[in-house]
């Protein structure tokens, strides 16, 4: 499992068989799996507890582990089954009203999807934490070419290729900033030119912006939000999505399929809500 996690997680400490204190309790809780990853001043922590049972992961089960995030003040976890889960564990997980993320994953998804519970992307100074709705998985693996992301995510059940052809699929990367591109209006400006030039059919309109909520006392990020349609190939419209930093930009982007953009289009701005922009500081022995 730990070894998993370390490949799956480059950079990450993951540490096994932890105890933490619990705040509520007062205390020390066991935790099987504890991966931490520190983005300049913000830590992410993920909680792993594993379900080696003869039966599937129950309501109780996923009750407990709640707890136990919530005392130890973890707000990621994931509950890693042998046998599965039942449809009442999985609907309290949906239900969950607390600011805590759980997933319930088989080692089989495990091994094959290339992260958990979000996805950690940096460029410079800028890094982003941007989470997964549920039924959808993280793929963190960097795709070069056109069109080029630092990850991809997509509905359960699909490979990256098959959701890019007959699903939705959402892709993000940073844009850092320049003397040449100051700003995020700027950054987007440059892209409707780029994919007009290549495609003079192509147009794009914006659209009003969807909410962005302050995170621990920080303001809430400009956003910019626009769709664009650009060829018959891509099987519907492309919404795109930019969040503001002061040195950089987030672009998350949609490929949407025609006529669904009412089932996916809140999902990227739920996506958007969700996601944590914050200063990238890698200390030297991480550069080394």
């Amino acid at each position: 499992m730990c070894g998993a996690l370390r490949r799956l997680l480059p950079g990450a400490i993951v540490r096994q068989n932890v105890r933490l204190p619990g705040v509520k309790t007062g205390t020390a809780r066991q935790i099987d799996v504890l991966v931490e990853r520190g983005l300049g001043v913000f830590a992410l922590k993920i909680a792993v507890d594993c379900k080696c049972y003869k039966r599937k992961v129950n309501v109780n089960d996923v009750e407990r582990f709640l707890g136990m995030l919530d005392d130890v003040r973890v707000s990621k976890g994931v509950l890693m089954t042998t046998k599965g889960y039942s449809k009442t564990a999985l609907k309290r997980i949906q239900n969950e009203s607390r600011d805590i993320e759980l997933k319930i994953l088989t080692a089989e998804r495990l091994s094959e999807f290339q992260n958990i519970g979000c996805a950690m992307l940096w460029k410079g100074p800028v890094a982003a934490v941007v989470s997964h709705p549920d039924t959808w998985v993280v793929d963190n693996e960097a795709t070069p070419g056109s069109p080029a992301f630092q990850f991809s995510m997509y509905p359960l059940g699909h490979t990256r290729d098959s959701a890019m052809r007959r699903s939705a699929f959402v892709y993000g990367n940073i844009v850092l900033k320049s003397d040449r591109e100051p700003t995020m209006e700027a950054i987007a400006d440059r892209h409707e030119r780029d994919v007009i030039r290549d495609v003079p059919s192509a147009s794009f309109r914006r659209l009003p912006l969807p909410p962005r909520v302050s995170w621990a006392g920080r303001p809430a990020e400009n956003t910019l939000f626009r769709v664009g349609h650009v060829l018959e190939t891509y099987r519907g419209p492309e919404y795109s999505l930019y969040i503001d930093h002061p040195k950089g930009v987030l672009v998350l982007v949609l490929l949407c399929p025609e006529g669904q953009d009412e089932t996916y289009v809140p999902i990227l701005e739920w996506i958007a809500e969700k996601t944590l922009m914050v200063d990238c500081v890698q200390r030297q022995n991480e550069r080394n």
